[in-house]
This record gives C-alpha cells, sequence and structure tokens, in this order.
C-alpha cells in the first residue's frame, strides 16, 4: 500500500503539486482555527447553553447576509483579476482592481451599517420576538465594514498565492481572538454574558481587518496612480453577486428560518451540528482557496487538459477523505454532541443528514468554483437560483414541521441536487471531466 501511495504521489501533474503544496500549509492554519472555533463553540454551549449559543450564532448569520450584500460579488473578481495579473506582472490590474474595491464595498457596506444599527430593535423584536438579540446584532452591524475590507484584503491575499496567509488572518486570527478573551474571563472569574460575547467578536473582526491592511501595504508596492474600474469589475460582479448572496443565503437561511419559525434553543442545535458537519467539507474549503489562482491561470493560458488532469487528482483524493468524517458521526455522534452538553446530543439526526449532504458536496469537487474562474459566471448564478429556490421552500415547510432536523433535511437534499448539476454542466459546458471513473 505504501508502495502504492508513493507510486501514485510521483504521478501527480505539477501544478496539483502546487495545489496541494498550497493546500498543506492552509491546511495547518485552518486547523488551529477549527480548533479554536470548536474550543469556543464548546466553551459557549456549556456556559450560555443552547438559547445563549443560538441567539450569539443568529446575530452572525443575520449580518453574514448583509456582508455579502455590501461585497456585490467583487471578492471572487479580485482573486480572478489579481491572480491573473499575478501572472502575467500586469501590478496596474492589481491596483485598479484593489482601489476600485475599497471605494465600492466599503461605500456601500457603510450606508447599510448604518441603516441597520438603527433597525436592530425592529429585527429583534418584530421577526424574531427576542429582545437578547438586540445588542449582538447591533455589534455584528457595526463589525460590517470592518469584515468587508478583511474579505477584500483576503480575496488579494488568495489572487497573490498567498493562501495560508489569508486563511491565518481572515479566518483563524479572529476566532483566536475570541478564545483568548473568553479564556482571560475565565481564568478571572469574570461573567461571560451573551451581550460580552457579542463584543469579543467584534472586536476580534477589528483586529483582523487592521492586521490585514499591514500585511496587504507590505506585500503590494505598486505606487502608480490607481484608476477608478467600476464598470469593468462590476459587469463580472453582479452575476458572481447572485452567486454569492444565494451562497449565503443557502447556508444562512436554515438558522434564520428556525429562529423565526422555532425558537433560539433549535438554533443552538443546529449550529453545533452544523459546525460538525462542515468538517467533512473541510479539505474541500482548503483545496478551493489554492485552486482558485490555479484555474484562473490555466483556464486564460488554454491549458486545458493540465487543468482537468489537476482536478481530477484533487477530486479523487477528496472523495476518499470526505467518507471519514460520516462514518465517525454516524457511530459516535451522540457522545461527540454530548461534549457541548447533555441537551445537545437531541442534535445527533441533524449532525448525521447534515454530514451525508457535505458528504454530496466534497465529493464533486470544485465544480463551481470551476464555473467562476472559468467565466461561466452567468450560467453559474442560474443554478444558484435554483438553489436558492429549493433551499427556501424546503426550509419553510421542513422546519415549519420537523424544526432542527427539518432544516438539516432541506440542506441535505439540495446539495446533494445542486452538485449534480454543477457537475454535469462542467463536463458538458467546459468539456472537463472533474471526476475520473476508470473502467
Amino acid at each position: 500500500m505504501i508502495k502504492a501511495v508513493l507510486s501514485s504521489f510521483s504521478k501527480i501533474d505539477i501544478h496539483t503539486k502546487e495545489v496541494i503544496k498550497k493546500s498543506a500549509s492552509s491546511s495547518m492554519v485552518k486547523i488551529i482555527g477549527m480548533v479554536f472555533g470548536l474550543g469556543v463553540s464548546i466553551f459557549l454551549g456549556r456556559t450560555l447553553g443552547p438559547e445563549g449559543l443560538g441567539i450569539i450564532n443568529l446575530s452572525n448569520k443575520i449580518v453574514s447576509l448583509f456582508v455579502i450584500l455590501g461585497l456585490l460579488g467583487m471578492n471572487q473578481v479580485l482573486v480572478k483579476n489579481i491572480a491573473i495579473g499575478h501572472s502575467k506582472k500586469n501590478w496596474q490590474l492589481i491596483g485598479n482592481s484593489m482601489f476600485t474595491a475599497y471605494w465600492i464595498n466599503g461605500g456601500l457596506t457603510l450606508i447599510l451599517s448604518l441603516l441597520l444599527i438603527f433597525a436592530a430593535p425592529w429585527i429583534a423584536n418584530t421577526i424574531f420576538s427576542d429582545s437578547r438579540l438586540v445588542f449582538p446584532l447591533t455589534i455584528a452591524m457595526i463589525a460590517m465594514v470592518p469584515q468587508v475590507f478583511s474579505r477584500i484584503f483576503s480575496s488579494g491575499l488568495i489572487g497573490y498565492r498567498k493562501i495560508w496567509q489569508s486563511n491565518l488572518v481572515n479566518q483563524t486570527m479572529s476566532v483566536v481572538i475570541v478564545g483568548i478573551l473568553l479564556f482571560t474571563f475565565w481564568v478571572f472569574n469574570l461573567v461571560i454574558t451573551i451581550n460580552r460575547v457579542a463584543l469579543f467578536y467584534g472586536m476580534g473582526r477589528l483586529v483582523v481587518t487592521i492586521s490585514m491592511w499591514f500585511y496587504w501595504r507590505k506585500l503590494f508596492h505598486h505606487k502608480q496612480k490607481n484608476n477608478f474600474i467600476a464598470g469593468v469589475l462590476l459587469k463580472t460582479a453582479l452575476p458572481l453577486f447572485f452567486v454569492s448572496i444565494t451562497n449565503i443565503i443557502t447556508t444562512s437561511s436554515s438558522p434564520i428560518f428556525l429562529g423565526w419559525l422555532g425558537d433560539a434553543k433549535q438554533v443552538g442545535f443546529f449550529s453545533v451540528a452544523a459546525r460538525l458537519a462542515l468538517l467533512t467539507s473541510f479539505f474541500l474549503q482548503v483545496t478551493t482557496s489554492a485552486l482558485s489562482p490555479k484555474i484562473a491561470a490555466l483556464f486564460a493560458n488554454g491549458k486545458i487538459t493540465e487543468l482537468e488532469k489537476m482536478l481530477q487528482k484533487i477530486t479523487g483524493g477528496l472523495i476518499i477523505i470526505g467518507i471519514v468524517p460520516v462514518i465517525v458521526f454516524v457511530i459516535a455522534g451522540n457522545p461527540i454532541l454530548s461534549v457541548w452538553g447533555g441537551e445537545f446530543s437531541s442534535a445527533y439526526w441533524v449532525l448525521v443528514i447534515l454530514s451525508i449532504g457535505q458528504f454530496f458536496n466534497i465529493s464533486t469537487g470544485a465544480t463551481g468554483i470551476t464555473l467562476m474562474m472559468c467565466g461561466k459566471e452567468k450560467m453559474l448564478s442560474k443554478i444558484k437560483i435554483l438553489e436558492l429556490i429549493s433551499n427556501l421552500l424546503l426550509n419553510y415547510f421542513l422546519i415549519y414541521y420537523f424544526q432542527a432536523i427539518g432544516a438539516a433535511i432541506a440542506i441535505a437534499f439540495t446539495m446533494a441536487l445542486i452538485n449534480t448539476i454543477k457537475l454535469l454542466i462542467v463536463k458538458n459546458k467546459l468539456g472537463i471531466k472533474v471526476i475520473k471513473f476508470n473502467r
């Protein structure tokens, strides 16, 4: 077996090796973030209970919708443009793209943030009927502008092929800061409340943005005057905006519907199960960051055969990796959930169903990012509209009758359907077989 593995590795093409190399560094960073994230979630589950954890996660999910609205799909355009600019040493393209994003996305998000801060009490009391949500929601809305700028810098770093650095600052650092603050309060026996946890998350996002700004300034030294190229970027960004907004609605609608049709406790159960289930697609998330610039560059240079070979190698590995968490959750889901507290074992079937859905997600490979990086943004947006409609309808009816289990069924079914469609379109429209079937 060892000889077979070594033989297979020796046959990997240079592009796949680069993705694996980039992914290895990113994996270590993401694992650190994942460990801290799980630790923070467990601590909050035991300290605040399912309802408190549900309120924190609900406020974050609500604001994540508006963060995507502020980005207007520009983050993926930045990855693509900066990857192309970096490969061709077109520093002016990089400078123009980032400069334009600062003004468009920063300005729009500032306006949204101010409006939503005033609307926070109405959203909390009228839509979700929970006054405890007002303060966490207000803090999360104040932090919207830093979040959007951190996403812009993160996209720049990914396009610049600084993958693990992007993951470190944009994802891991925030949860590490929250973890440190929680640990400090615990050591000094200070009271940990929902409102204080909301402040911790806001502080973490601010520190992340400042750190990413300094790093980007150190990395990119282009001193020529930057031009405002809104028309060029928005032409590509708007179709991607629909992709992004449907993505975030798909991932956020379940806890939001649960907060609306159920209660904070159901949100807490679902949030823990969803966090664990996402471990199934962990390596897909890591490789997607590394794949994005490679796909864009290879497709732009007409190297379709090399692109297909790279995607097949990556996807084959992801399928093997993806089945392991599903088996673990089926066998040991209850004791794993009980780590958060005895009440959380009620989320066993939610966890199992969500992990199966995530397996469909990882086993079809990076089909979505392939369509995006290969100029099929409009087609991808149409697929995402179908995904959005399916997700919202199933969520409403299934959550109404089955609560958190209904939410899990809605997500798993939608994932299986949409990823199968994307797999077929990549094959038929781009001529790329993401999965290689050996005879």
